[in-house]
């Protein structure tokens, strides 16, 4: 099930973020960077962000009500504005690690992806981390393709030493 997601969801998000880039991220990110993940702090963060969620963003959520097991957000490509004014971006696609593979990621991008081009939101771009090969495959699979564009971190203390790289759909 895919759902909008709501405030009550900040929990599940949080939960699951933090275990997704302990997963994901481990090869490559600080570990005191993924250890130092607070799933409390995240949950007030999430909780902020759903309370006052623009008209642009979405938060998808694949789970039951009260479970999430994967999110995908999405919204405008502010940074980018080689994009051109209508241009959407995935701000992030996170699935519960013993989940990957099932296709439940494809089911959730897909229908993040279907949202952005029915609100005729052209081009789509997401950013992959460099050295998350799995990540950049997905994307390449879905029909996204590496323009060029690369940046440093996520424009704040994330991860500000690891480079990503900006996939687009035209």
């Amino acid at each position: 099930m895919i759902r909008d997601a709501v405030p009550a969801d900040a929990r599940g998000v949080a939960e699951v973020k933090v275990r997704a880039w302990r997963a994901a991220y481990a090869g490559f990110m600080e570990p005191a960077l993924l250890d130092a993940l607070d799933p409390a702090e995240e949950t007030a963060d999430w909780a902020s962000y759903l309370a006052e969620l623009p008209a642009d963003h979405r938060l998808w959520i694949a789970g039951e009500p009260g479970r999430v097991l994967g999110f995908c957000r999405t919204g405008p490509a502010a940074d980018d504005p080689d994009l051109g004014a209508v241009a959407a971006e995935i701000y992030g696609l996170y699935v519960e690690p013993g989940l990957i593979g099932t296709g439940l990621g494809r089911r959730l991008f897909g229908h993040a992806v279907a949202d952005l081009e029915a609100r005729a939101l052209r081009p789509l771009c997401v950013y992959a981390y460099l050295p998350n090969e799995s990540a950049l495959r997905f994307y390449e699979r879905a029909g996204f393709v590496r323009d060029g564009v690369t940046r440093l971190g996520e424009g704040d203390e994330d991860a500000p030493d690891v480079a990503e790289a900006r996939l687009v759909k035209r």
